[in-house]
C-alpha cells in the first residue's frame, strides 16, 4: 500500500514531463502547423463559409421558430410538418436580412465611400503641393539638406532607370503570372462563398438532426455526469462565441453611426469613408480603435492639421463610451476574461492567423479559460477546497485554506484567474 502514492506520483511526474515536451514542440514548429493549418483551411474554406454563413444567421432561424412554431401546432400542421414550415420561413428570413442588410451597404454606403475616394484622387494635386512648398521651406531654412535630397533623387533615378531598362522586361513574365494568379483567387473566392451560401441553407436545415447527433455520441461515449458537463461547457462555448461575435457586429454598426453623427456635426471631411472605417475597424477589440483611426487621421490631417486633431479627441472620446458603455450594456459577461488576457489573445491570435484570428482570438481563448476553470473548480471541489480566487491571495501553504463549502458555484471568470 505505500508503495501506490510513489506510482502514482511517479505516473504524475511522467505525464508532466511529456505535457511540457510538447508544448515545446508546438512552440518550436508552429510556422510549420500555422502553415498547415492555413492550407487545410483553404482546401475546406467554402465549408467553413457556409458553417460561419449558417452561425451568423443561425438567431433570425431560432427567432422564426419560437414565434411561429407554437402557433403552427395549434393549426392543423403539427408535428414535422409543423416544424420544416417554420424552419423554411425562418431560413427565408434570415437570408432576406441578410440580402436586405447588403442592399443597405452598397446603396447608402458603397456610392459615398466611392465619392470620399474620388474626391481625394482630384485633392492629390493640391496635397502634393502643399507637401512640396513644405519640403521647400525646410530645405530653404536647412541648406545642408539639399545635398542630401539631390543624392537621393539621383540615386533613386538610377535605380528606377536600371529596373526599366534591366528588370521590367525580365518580370514582365512574373507579373502577368502574379496577375493571373490573383484573378484567380477572386474567382475561387466567389465561388466558395457561393458554396458557402448552399452549405449554410442545409446546415440551417438540419442544424436539429447535427445537434442530436452530437448528443447522441456523447451519451454513448461517456458517463451520464460527463456527458452532462459536456452538453453543459458546450452551450457554454456557444454563449462566448454568439455573444462576442453577434454582439460586437451590433456595437461596430452603433460605433459607425455615431462616429458619422459626430464627424458631420464637426464638419469634418469623408463623413461616410471614416465613419465606415472607424465601424469596420471597431470589431476588433483594444487594436481595433487604432488601426481605424490612424488612416483616418492622417486623411483628415491632408485636409486640415487642426481638423486632424479634433478628428483625434472625437475618437478617444468615442472609444471611452464604447468601452465603458456601450460595449458592456451590448457584450456583458459573455467573454469572461480579463483585459490582460483578451490583449493576449489578440496578439497570438493575430500572429497566427492575421484578421480571422484578431477576431476570434479572444472567444476561443474565453473557451478555453472557461473550460480550464471549470476543471479547476471540480478538482478542488472534490477536495474540499475553496473555488474563489480571493481566498488563495494571503496563503503560505495549503493548510492555511479554509474547508471549501462543497458545491457552491462561481462565475468562471475568476476561479481560475
Amino acid at each position: 500500500m505505500e508503495e501506490h502514492p510513489k506510482l502514482l506520483w511517479l505516473l504524475r511526474g511522467i505525464l508532466i514531463c511529456l505535457a511540457l515536451l510538447a508544448g515545446l514542440l508546438l512552440l518550436v514548429n508552429l510556422p510549420m502547423i500555422s502553415g498547415q493549418v492555413s492550407q487545410l483551411t483553404k482546401v475546406i474554406s467554402s465549408i467553413l463559409y457556409g458553417l460561419v454563413y449558417a452561425y451568423l444567421l443561425n438567431p433570425f432561424v431560432r427567432w422564426v421558430d419560437k414565434l411561429l412554431l407554437p402557433r403552427l401546432q395549434k393549426t392543423k400542421l403539427q408535428g414535422e410538418k409543423a416544424r420544416r414550415l417554420s424552419r423554411l420561413v425562418g431560413i427565408l428570413v434570415a437570408f432576406c436580412m441578410a440580402g436586405l442588410f447588403i442592399y443597405l451597404l452598397i446603396k447608402l454606403i458603397v456610392p459615398q465611400v466611392g465619392a470620399s475616394i474620388l474626391g481625394i484622387a482630384k485633392q492629390l494635386p493640391d496635397y502634393y503641393a502643399s507637401i512640396e512648398k513644405f519640403v521647400g521651406r525646410l530645405v530653404e531654412d536647412n541648406p545642408q539638406i539639399v545635398q542630401y535630397v539631390n543624392l537621393a533623387l539621383e540615386n533613386g533615378y538610377g535605380h528606377l532607370e536600371n529596373f526599366i531598362q534591366n528588370d521590367l522586361v525580365g518580370r514582365m513574365q512574373s507579373l502577368l503570372l502574379t496577375l493571373t494568379t490573383s484573378v484567380y483567387g477572386v474567382l475561387r473566392e466567389l465561388i466558395n462563398m457561393v458554396i458557402g451560401i448552399v452549405v449554410a441553407i442545409y446546415a440551417l436545415w438540419a442544424k436539429d438532426r447535427f445537434l442530436s447527433q452530437a448528443k447522441k455520441l456523447t451519451v454513448a461515449l461517456w458517463s451520464p455526469d460527463r456527458a452532462d458537463r459536456l452538453m453543459e461547457q458546450a452551450r457554454k462555448v456557444d454563449k462566448i462565441f454568439n455573444g462576442f461575435i453577434i454582439g460586437k457586429i451590433i456595437d461596430s454598426l452603433i460605433i459607425g453611426v455615431l462616429c458619422y453623427i459626430g464627424v458631420s456635426i464637426l464638419k469634418l471631411p469623408y463623413a461616410v469613408l471614416v465613419s465606415t472605417i472607424v465601424g469596420v475597424t471597431n470589431v476588433i477589440p483594444y487594436f481595433g480603435p487604432i488601426i481605424g483611426a490612424i488612416p483616418c487621421t492622417l486623411l483628415i490631417l491632408l485636409n486640415s492639421p487642426i481638423q486632424g486633431l479634433y478628428f483625434v479627441i472625437f475618437v478617444l472620446v468615442l472609444q471611452q463610451i464604447d468601452g465603458n458603455i456601450i460595449g458592456p450594456k451590448i457584450l456583458g459577461d459573455n467573454v469572461g476574461i480579463s483585459g490582460f488576457w483578451i490583449l493576449v489573445s489578440i496578439t497570438v491570435g493575430g500572429g497566427l492567423f492575421g484578421f480571422p484570428g484578431m477576431l476570434l482570438g479572444v472567444p476561443v481563448f474565453a473557451t478555453i479559460y472557461m473550460l480550464i476553470s471549470d476543471y479547476t473548480e471540480r478538482a478542488l471541489r472534490k477536495r474540499g477546497r475553496p473555488v474563489q480566487t480571493k481566498a488563495y491571495f494571503s496563503i503560505r501553504q495549503v493548510a492555511d485554506l479554509p474547508a471549501g463549502e462543497m458545491g457552491k458555484e462561481e462565475k468562471h471568470g475568476d476561479s481560475a484567474g
